[in-house]
């Protein structure tokens, strides 16, 4: 908790550890796969390139406007 006190989250994700539901047994394979499947994986990739994951409003309008000229 400290850890995430710590930080700015935008998001908190919901893993569940095993099928079982029994404390401290952990299924890796199952929370690799849902970390997969959620886009948690991709997302830590796209951040570590050094791409933007969060952008101000203005910034995307100015960036990704498309300018169209009626006739």
């Amino acid at each position: 908790m400290k850890n995430l006190y710590s930080t700015h989250p935008h998001f908190v994700r919901c893993i569940i550890p095993n099928e079982f539901k029994e404390p401290g047994e952990i299924d890796a394979h199952l929370v690799l796969h849902q970390l997969q499947c959620n886009g948690v994986l991709e997302g830590i990739r796209i951040c570590r390139k050094g791409f933007p994951n969060r952008i101000i409003y203005g910034e995307f309008k100015q960036r990704y406007a498309i300018n169209v000229r009626l006739c």
